[in-house]
């Protein structure tokens, strides 16, 4: 009873503590200092001031851009202002929804309020304040208030903490029951703290800059925006590029619901992109712990290979210096492929399932992966032929491939239907050439050091399982019972030791391609070549752990490399460098973290981010032509009754006495927007001016209405019905099948024989 008391006090203790945290209702108070400023003057105080001698006249200070959901807000400037002119404007992406006037205050401090309401999420909102050449302006401070809440994250967080402590409550009455042993426990301990560990960076309060973070955190945000638009799956982003809308079907993105889910349910963006990358590090101890377990009978090697995987430092480098979303959702699954093609090949071929699951999770995690582990074991299959032939084992590698293709139609079709028919600038993707991004070798060893977590390196604990690997090959002579499995490691060491190689300047690229051109766009499409320190570390790391758990010359010394390897490892982890992060708040007088204010900003980028990338625009549609304006062909030939655009759909209603007329939508044309009249008589829809969706109108003369919508293809249609049947086939299939054993096993059926003697039912 004692333990089930203290169990409650300490639940209800961190709902207590989430509750105290709660800053979702707070008002995001800036000083002067924090706005950017264009002109004037500032001090220690934190304000800023302008007058008639800076001659200057125009935009004197805005704010960063906030995400804000919608809903109202209340402005509140503390200033001075001698001028009646000054103006404040809120532009919500790239568009001015509130002006007002900032009334004079005769020189005297004071604070007014400017409230405006958003009909839909901003995600890139700012309010500028403009100097009009006249008097003096000082601004103490603004403050951004809520009516309502910024965002849910503590009733998220109550909500995580509610369902854990329900889940340690079924855990401790199934442990009664069906009680588990000391080493299990440890093991479990083990693994949850290399979750936690594995994921520190993330506790930090403030949102860390990343290079490509921004584009990911629009991307969930553009899911969102699509989900409330009535798309499913989303096709575009509706509210992308001022609203002209942007293509997300290029990009695998299965995975990026998760976030986008709990910001429909108010949860910031910044906890929601956390709650992911903690997801995927715990996905990934699960599944490499699991997959060692199935190759090597040793713990040690399964806890070891499991922590050298999650905290390898090119692993650390996709998450929190690059921001590589895609590249760390496929790191999660690629042990399962690894594995799963030994087992086809060599070992249990009733896995081939394994292979589905992993290729299903890189393909809808990041393309470029799947087609390097395509090409890996593409080689292997060639290698070990003979192998996949005998006990007709190609069976299950037909299979495995079928199912995958199958469960990823509804990804696949639409992604290679733009790819192939839209008129995307796909050349944006060759701004790279491979050679200029290679790595000087010395520096494959990188481990530790102070500079964010930027290791474009394997690392010494990984250097290490290539030690063990040669080693073992040079040293000590494959058992006959492993003679199979020690061929498969083999091949992995050597695709490891070829990728290591692609990776540095010794490859010579540059030469490579001038005596064969044909190798180019291959090393274009690839880009970074340490993306290949990804594949060639987990190579490293399987062959490595396996053969150090059955190695004769280490046995004496395994516990002692056990040891090295993984606290040389836990070493990438303690890499923060010291700065303003460090702390929760960044001013002593400040009245909310500086988590709160990023969990507003939610989108951190710098002068040189390209926050949608122009190869999947129409034609790299540049940011200067975009507009978020109705064009007319001609102003006044065209009375225009009634606009209206929310997210892909826009209708209008006008009256032309003049054939020839058209309306250019601020929406980009991609292939499946439509448009029909007041009848719903299909009207055609051509190219616009700067590729926007263009419709010509009726001159009759009388009110017509045009309504643009867009309608995913039909095969869009058809490959979803054909993923999501195969997807219900594989769930009843295998529970079919569980449920017909259990039936048929002794213990159920001796029950059944015994309820007919007794004459019970």
């Amino acid at each position: 009873m004692k333990k089930k008391i203290l169990y409650a006090a300490a639940v209800l203790a961190a709902l207590l503590f989430i509750w105290l945290g709660n800053e979702g209702s707070k008002p995001l108070v800036l000083k002067g200092t924090d706005l950017n400023q264009t002109a004037g003057v500032s001090d220690y105080t934190g304000l800023i001031a302008i007058d008639e001698t800076a001659a200057y006249y125009g935009m004197f200070a805005y704010t960063d851009d906030y995400v804000l959901d919608k809903g109202t807000y209340t402005i509140r400037p503390e200033y001075s202002n001698t001028s009646s002119d000054n103006i404040i404007e809120v532009w919500d992406n790239g568009t001015k929804v509130a002006q007002w006037s900032l009334e004079s205050t005769d020189g005297v401090k004071t604070t007014r309020d400017y409230t405006f309401t958003l009909d839909k999420t901003s995600q890139q909102l700012h309010i500028r304040i403009y100097y009009q050449g006249k008097g003096s302006l000082i601004v103490n401070n603004i403050s951004l208030i809520p009516h309502g809440a910024f965002y849910r994250d503590a009733w998220f967080l109550a909500a995580v903490v509610i369902l854990l402590a329900i889940t340690g409550v079924f855990l401790a009455s199934y442990e009664k029951k069906h009680p588990s042993g000391r080493e299990q426990k440890v093991t479990f301990l083990i693994l949850a703290g290399l979750c936690l560990y594995s994921s520190m960076p993330l506790f930090i309060q403030a949102f860390a800059q990343a290079d490509d973070v921004c584009y990911h955190l629009l991307r969930i945000e553009g899911l969102k925006d699509g989900m409330l638009d009535g798309q499913f799956p989303v096709v575009i982003f509706p509210e992308a590029l001022a609203g002209n809308g942007y293509l997300n079907s290029m990009y695998p993105y299965l995975f990026l619901y998760i976030p986008a889910v709990l910001r429909l349910f108010g949860v910031s963006l910044a906890l929601s992109y956390k709650t992911l990358i903690f997801m995927a590090n715990i996905a990934t101890v699960a599944i490499t712990f699991r997959v060692f377990k199935s190759l090597t009978r040793s713990k040690y090697a399964c806890i070891l290979g499991t922590a050298l995987y999650i905290l390898m430092p090119y692993r650390f480098t996709n998450i929190y210096a690059r921001g590589a979303l895609g590249e760390t959702l496929a790191l999660t699954f690629l042990p399962l492929i690894i594995a799963g093609f030994y087992h086809v090949l060599l070992g249990d071929k009733k896995k081939w399932p394994w292979l589905v699951i992993g290729f299903t999770g890189v393909i809808e995690s990041h393309v470029l992966s799947t087609a390097t582990m395509g090409v890996i074991f593409a080689v292997c299959c060639l290698i070990f032929i003979r192998e996949l032939f005998c006990d007709k084992r190609w069976l299950e590698l037909l299979k495995a491939a079928g199912l995958t293709v199958l469960l990823n139609l509804w990804f696949l079709v639409p992604f290679l239907f733009f790819y192939l028919k839209e008129n995307l600038y796909q050349k944006a993707l060759d701004w790279s050439g491979f050679s200029e991004y290679s790595i000087n070798a010395s520096f494959l060893a990188d481990t530790f050091h102070t500079n964010d977590y930027r290791f474009l390196s394997l690392g010494l604990p990984i250097l290490g399982c290539a030690a063990i690997c040669i080693l073992k090959l040079v040293c000590e002579k494959s058992k006959e019972k492993n003679c199979k499995r020690d061929s498969f490691l083999t091949y992995l060491f050597g695709c490891a030791c070829v990728l290591t190689f692609l990776v540095t300047g010794y490859f010579g690229s540059k030469t490579l391609k001038e005596l064969i051109p044909a190798i180019e766009p291959v090393l274009r499409t690839i880009q970074f070549p340490w993306r290949l320190l990804a594949p060639a570390g987990i190579l490293f790391i399987f062959a490595g752990v396996i053969w150090l758990s059955e190695s004769e010359v280490l046995r004496p010394y395994r516990n002692l490399v056990f040891a090295f390897l993984v606290g040389v490892n836990l070493l990438t982890c303690l890499n923060q460098p010291y700065n303003q992060n460090n702390f929760a708040y960044k001013d002593y007088d400040d009245t909310t973290t500086v988590g709160h204010q990023d969990k507003i900003i939610g989108i951190p980028k710098s002068d040189a981010t390209v926050i949608y990338p122009y190869e999947w625009r129409i034609d790299a549609l540049m940011d200067d032509k975009l507009t978020a304006d109705l064009q007319l062909s001609d102003a006044e030939k065209v009375v225009v009754q009634d606009y209206e655009k929310k997210g892909t759909k826009g209708k209008l209603a006008y009256q032309t006495s003049e054939e020839g007329q058209y309306v250019d939508f601020p929406i980009q044309k991609y292939l499946g927007y439509t448009a029909e009249d007041e009848n719903g008589t299909p009207l055609e829809v051509t190219y616009g001016n700067n590729y926007r969706v263009r419709v010509m109108l009726n001159g009759d003369g009388a009110s017509h209405t045009v309504f643009v919508r867009y309608r995913q293809p039909v095969i869009f249609r058809i490959s979803q019905v054909i993923s999501l049947l195969t997807l219900l086939g594989c769930i009843a299939v295998p529970g079919y099948f569980v449920i017909n054993r259990r039936k048929r096993s002794p213990a159920v059926v001796a029950a059944g024989a015994g309820k007919k003697k007794d004459g019970t039912h």
